[in-house]
């Protein structure tokens, strides 16, 4: 377990779902989110709801309201500044990326979802692109639900094995 999340082994449930949607919602809101601990946040959250110190429903309502959240800021930030990001990306990266979103839409934002490093530039890149507002949101709640479920059941069932 990451050093940073062990103190909320022992934290009371509303500190534990506070802490970790913080962390979701910046890994993707903030460029340098890139290196928070979201997955062991996720694990985490998993491993308390097997263990009966938080509510298995909220755990996963307050991962995908997190990411959500965290998309959609991204999301705006592309908007306004893609062409900014870009070159702090590379803009050759950055425009295969748009070509990328442009050509696969929703199956792109999932996929970028579930791929560290790339789950934090992905909206970005999809708000940069022009990706229609409603098919963005499609897909980040999409992804989110299909991302929190597989993070928190991996906790869940690593707690019930230890």
């Amino acid at each position: 377990m990451d050093s940073l999340l062990r103190p909320l082994l022992d934290a009371p449930p509303a500190v534990v779902y506070l802490v970790c949607a913080l962390l979701i919602t910046a890994e993707t809101a903030l460029l340098p989110g890139i290196v928070l601990p979201t997955l062991s946040a996720l694990l985490l959250m998993g491993f308390l709801a097997e263990r009966g110190t938080l509510h298995p429903g909220l755990a996963l309502a307050v991962a995908v309201l997190a990411a959500v959240l965290g998309d959609q800021l991204a999301y705006l930030e592309g908007r306004r500044w893609g062409r900014r990001l870009a070159r702090r990306v590379g803009q050759e990266r950055w425009d295969r990326a748009e070509a990328a979103v442009a050509r696969y839409g929703v199956p792109a934002v999932i996929a970028g979802r579930c791929l560290v490093g790339v789950r934090t530039v992905m909206p970005r890149v999809a708000g940069s692109a022009a990706m229609p507002y409603r098919r963005f949101v499609a897909g980040s709640v999409g992804a989110a639900v299909l991302w929190a479920s597989a993070e928190l059941l991996v906790g869940h069932l690593t707690a019930a094995v230890v």
